[in-house]
């Protein structure tokens, strides 16, 4: 049985490797391949970066948590001499948004793209 989850993304195993959707199984397949002609090294998975840090209110004791974005993809294109995290996006939700602008400004060392079906 396939299985999906609320934005239709079927879960698709590749080299042993589970990816949330089949955009993201085949752009890593693409990246795979950059990587062994030697374009981008360093390839990564899941890198996660803190975009607000979690506190505990001194009044009240309230606590917040920490709020981070996760990038599909983070290589070094070899070309470009940059550094980039890539996201592969169908759908974007409200929360991807604010968390996609956050994440740019606070590390702007990265490029960061959205990858989308066109781009694959």
């Amino acid at each position: 049985m396939t299985r999906y989850n609320k934005f239709q993304n079927q879960k698709t195993e590749v080299n042993g490797i589970t990816f949330d959707s089949k955009l993201e199984a085949d752009r890593f397949q693409q990246l795979k391949l950059m990587e062994l002609a030697g374009e981008i090294t360093n390839l990564r998975l899941q890198v996660e970066f803190q975009i607000f840090q979690g506190y505990i209110n001194p009044d009240t004791g309230e606590k917040t948590k920490s709020s981070n974005y996760v990038g599909d993809f983070m290589y070094t294109d070899i070309h470009e001499h940059k550094v980039i995290v890539e996201d592969t996006k169908g759908i974007e939700t409200p929360d991807f948004k604010l968390k996609w602008k956050l994440v740019q400004s606070q590390y702007p060392q990265y490029e960061f793209r959205k990858v989308t079906r066109d781009d694959v």
